[in-house]
């Protein structure tokens, strides 16, 4: 259990870790386990190369002193066998102790000061058919590889030399070198460690400013160039950056060019639709004005009176066209209060009933778009009020999967809706032109069913998200 948490909190350290931390981490644990496995095996080599050539020392000391000794051996010449052992060992400071017996098993000469260790006779007894042999020991002084050689000539043996070696020497020699590979291996880790973080900050760099200038495309610098005086794959990739930086930049340029267009078309649209038919309406009520001055004055004051009316209500649009202008699409908007109001008002001044379905979610579903949807509403609204002769509209707003569904329907006199199109610009009907354009614009469709006499269908689909 405390396991795994020991691993997860390590996993969700290294991946908050950035790039070039990962590099060097990696590389100094590389090192550092390429070191430690260095300085295992070498020790373990050396060591097993340390001891064999010990036992081969003390082998070539036992046989050089049983070749030396046989004549005093055989003759029982304590005295000089005694100088032979203390030479030897003097000679040498790896030997802890040498002593010789005779066929008999009876000592003849040793070099302990403290006298001889009667149990060390009992050890390392030689086998048949063998003329040496080794035993280690376990001692007060450490390790010691007792060797025990025979003094034998052809025909019998007539005695036995045993050498002590010690193990000292060879362990302090092993934690020399292990301490010098130590050592070694730390410096190299620490020049491994500059040399990583020196390669770790080549490679990362660039990626940095990949990742700068990614940023910088975020917040809407498509002007943003990385410059990488490499020849590899991430001066490759920087190369398809700046192009990819390049192509949206023209591609944003394009698309402020299509807004502005667009921006001109909705405006021309809404002059057309608002102040420039409002005003042709205006000049013909004054024209019979004019007529009706000289046949029925009253009737002329009557329909001044109304005409007042009529401009204030064109002011009040031509208001609103320009406050739409001037404020942020969808800035502060609230779609279904502003369309109940106008549906409402809308039946008060032309006298035409409105069944009105709305989603409750609406305002959350049109988001930005809505100022366009309510273009395209209000659009229809007006001209079935000129030109259809309903009695009863019905708009219905749904939600259908990823699209917003709104559906116009009236019970006035239709229209052939092929000949109305191909003859918009002698009808000088813009509207139907303006709605679907706006629909269009939306990444939407717009479709117009209607016939003579039975009524007339808009059907409109635009996606809730911008594409």
């Amino acid at each position: 259990m405390i396991q795994d948490k020991i691993k997860g909190l390590f996993g969700v350290y290294l991946k908050a870790m950035s790039l070039h931390r990962k590099i060097l981490l990696s590389m100094v644990i590389l090192l550092l386990v390429l070191g430690l496995a260095m300085v295992l095996i070498t020790g373990t080599v050396l060591s097993r190369m340390l001891r064999t050539e010990f036992q081969h020392k003390g082998l070539s000391c036992a046989k050089s002193l049983s070749a030396n000794s046989f004549v005093d051996v055989l003759t029982q010449n304590k005295s000089r066998l005694q100088r032979l052992i203390d030479n030897e060992k003097k000679l040498d400071k790896d030997i802890a102790y040498i002593f010789i017996v005779d066929s008999s098993g009876r000592l003849l000469a040793h070099t302990f000061a403290r006298g001889f260790p009667v149990d060390l006779m009992r050890v390392n007894t030689m086998q048949k058919n063998t003329t040496v042999r080794i035993q280690p020991l376990d001692t007060q002084l450490g390790l010691i590889y007792d060797i025990a050689a025979l003094v034998f000539s052809e025909k019998s043996v007539v005695g036995q030399v045993r050498v002590g070696i010690k193990q000292n020497s060879i362990q302090q020699t092993i934690l020399t070198l292990n301490f010098i590979f130590t050592i070694t291996t730390l410096f190299i880790v620490l020049i491994g460690i500059l040399l990583a973080d020196k390669l770790s900050s080549f490679i990362t760099r660039p990626i940095s400013k990949l990742v700068e200038a990614t940023q910088a495309i975020q917040r809407g610098d498509f002007s943003t160039q990385i410059i990488i005086n490499t020849k590899d794959e991430i001066a490759l990739l920087a190369t398809s950056f700046n192009e990819m930086a390049s192509r949206l930049n023209q591609v944003l340029e394009e698309k402020k060019r299509l807004k502005v267009a667009e921006e001109r078309n909705r405006i021309a649209f809404d002059l057309h639709d608002g102040c420039a038919q409002n005003m042709a309406s205006i000049i013909k009520r004054i024209e019979l004005c004019d007529k009706l001055f000289k046949i029925d004055p009253n009737k002329a004051i009557e329909e001044l009176n109304f005409l007042k009316e009529y401009t204030r209500e064109i002011l009040n649009t031509t208001r609103r066209v320009i406050f739409d202008l001037t404020v942020p699409q969808g800035a502060g908007s609230n779609f279904s209060a502003e369309l109940n109001d106008f549906v409402r008002d809308y039946q008060v001044q032309h006298g035409i009933n409105v069944k009105l379905d709305l989603p409750a979610s609406i305002n959350d579903i049109l988001g930005d778009r809505a100022n366009a949807v309510f273009y395209i509403v209000t659009e229809a609204f007006n001209n079935i009020y000129k030109h259809s002769q309903a009695r009863n509209i019905r708009l219905q707003l749904k939600q259908n999967f990823d699209n917003l569904s709104i559906d116009i329907s009236d019970d006035g006199k239709g229209f052939d809706v092929d000949s109305e199109l191909a003859n918009v610009d002698k009808n000088k009907k813009l509207g139907l032109i303006s709605m679907r354009q706006r629909a269009v614009s939306l990444g939407g469709s717009l479709i117009i069913n209607s016939k003579p006499d039975k009524g007339t269908e808009v059907s409109i689909k635009i996606p809730i998200r911008e594409k």
